[in-house]
Order: structure tokens, then C-alpha cells, then sequence
């Protein structure tokens, strides 16, 4: 086969197997099992990808107070969380001037679940000496309104962080689509 074939050959199989550019860059090893194993180049090159991504939603981050641009946080979390297959439970710690201290990811689960306990928050967040954290999670099957367990375990981490005057700012729920955030939908404590 030339190399002219070769490269029609993987073209058409990346358009067969990935409808877009960020599904390819954003898909498992797994998932590019139809590349050909000596291609390695490509697969770097998805990798390397996604980094820059992510790097580059973090530098759009505003170096000052995270919520005073709400939809900069947003898409930065929709570039680390939308296109998860698993379940990712993920922290945003914050000084007193809501100033990012540390964006963490705590656990990642399976299609529908991520374990999540509220002494290891609160431990972290002593750590850290955060005066305040948003919490969120990913729901890959695209539903993007908080199930009853979504609920209840925010509320227990809620509780368990008011011991330690550490504010809950928000939940959110990251989508494909859609991002929720349990504030806006009256689920979290007056301020």
C-alpha cells in the first residue's frame, strides 16, 4: 500500500470511527483500536492535544476571583469533565478573596457513580486552609439534573464543612450539553 493510500485509508477511518475532532482527541486508547499500531504519531499527537486543552482552558481561568466569570469556570470544566466516560468527582479549593488555591480531582467512579466522602473534603480542605469549595461531578450519560444521592450526599458534605467554616459556593453537574449548578436550583444552605 502507498503511503498516498495509507493516509486515505486513515483518514477515512478516523471519519468513520470519530465524528469530531475533540470526540478523537478525547476517546480512550481503546477507542482508536482501527489506527494502525504502527501509527504511534497520531495517538501522541491526540494526547498532546487534549493537554494543550486543558492547559489552555486553565490559563483562561481569571487570576482573581473565580466567580466573577462564571462561564470562563464553566468552560473550563466542560473541557476536563464533558467528554469523561466515568463518573470524575473534582474540587475547586478557594482562599477567603475566592482565589483558586488547588483544582483537584478526588475520585473517578464508573458510568453512573463516584465514591465521595465528606471526612476527606473537610480533611483536605483544612489542609489547603480553604475558606471555600465548589464541588463537581460529571454525569456521562448526559442527564444534567442532580439524582436523590447527588442531593443527599451534598447536603452531608454541606453540613460536615459549616463545622469547619469552609463555605459549599456550589455544585456543579457537567454535561456534554449542559452544565447544573445546585446553587442556582435552591439546593445548597441561604449564605
Amino acid at each position: 500500500m502507498s503511503e498516498d493510500d495509507a493516509q486515505e485509508k486513515l483518514t477515512n477511518d478516523l471519519l468513520k470511527y470519530h465524528s469530531s475532532l475533540s470526540q478523537l482527541i478525547f476517546s480512550q486508547p481503546s477507542d482508536r483500536s482501527h489506527i494502525p499500531k504502527d501509527n504511534v504519531s497520531l495517538a501522541v499527537f491526540c494526547i498532546v492535544l487534549k493537554e494543550l486543552a486543558h492547559r489552555y482552558g486553565r490559563s483562561l481561568l481569571p487570576e482573581g476571583d473565580l466567580l466573577e466569570q462564571p462561564e470562563l469556570l464553566r468552560d473550563y470544566l466542560m473541557v476536563h469533565m464533558a467528554r469523561e466516560r466515568v463518573e470524575q468527582f473534582r474540587l475547586l479549593f478557594l482562599d477567603g478573596k475566592n482565589h483558586l488555591i488547588r483544582d483537584e480531582v478526588q475520585g473517578r467512579g464508573t458510568i453512573n457513580h463516584v465514591p465521595v466522602y465528606p471526612r476527606e473534603i473537610a480533611k483536605r480542605c483544612l489542609e489547603l486552609k480553604a475558606a471555600g469549595i465548589i464541588m463537581v461531578h460529571n454525569h456521562p450519560a448526559g442527564q444534567p439534573n442532580p439524582s436523590r444521592g447527588d442531593i443527599i450526599m451534598t447536603q452531608n458534605i454541606e453540613m460536615a464543612l459549616k463545622v469547619i467554616e469552609v463555605k459549599l459556593i456550589d455544585h456543579l453537574i457537567i454535561t456534554k450539553k449542559a452544565q447544573t449548578s445546585f446553587r442556582q436550583l435552591g439546593l445548597l444552605g441561604a449564605e
